[in-house]
């Protein structure tokens, strides 16, 4: 069976590691980007089904990164992540995403929201 190819992008080290060794032993393939810039040489090289994304990096926001990644693989699903509950209605208005999930994520709430995602993508890739 072959596994999702998922892409964390958080400046934060700790809530990368963290996310990676969840969705490890869920056997995703898991790669990881600790700045934009990261995240669009890693999709560049290698493609992935799903990026789970900080809004706020230290050199850009998620929505810049979520945009480059779209032009290199249109099919690539995004679930953004930010420390800020007041801006989830924001980041759904950029239309780049349908899931937010604000900070700090319990690992339930990843998994269904990695899961959720991954199975859109697949209803709308097969369309």
């Amino acid at each position: 069976m072959d596994y999702a190819s998922i892409l964390v992008v958080d400046d934060d080290e700790m809530i990368v590691y963290f996310f990676k060794m969840i969705l490890d032993e869920l056997g995703y393939n898991v790669l990881e980007a600790f700045s934009g810039e990261d995240a669009v040489k890693q999709a560049t090289s290698t493609p992935v089904d799903l990026v789970i994304l900080d809004y706020k990096l230290s050199d850009t926001t998620g929505d810049i990164v979520a945009k480059q990644l779209k032009e290199i693989n249109p099919k690539t699903s995004v679930v953004f992540v930010t420390g800020y509950s007041d801006a989830k209605d924001r980041i759904l208005r950029t239309n780049l995403s349908h899931h937010v999930v604000v900070k700090p994520i319990k690992e339930n709430e990843l998994i269904e929201t990695v899961e959720t995602a991954l199975s859109e993508r697949a209803i709308t890739v097969s369309v």
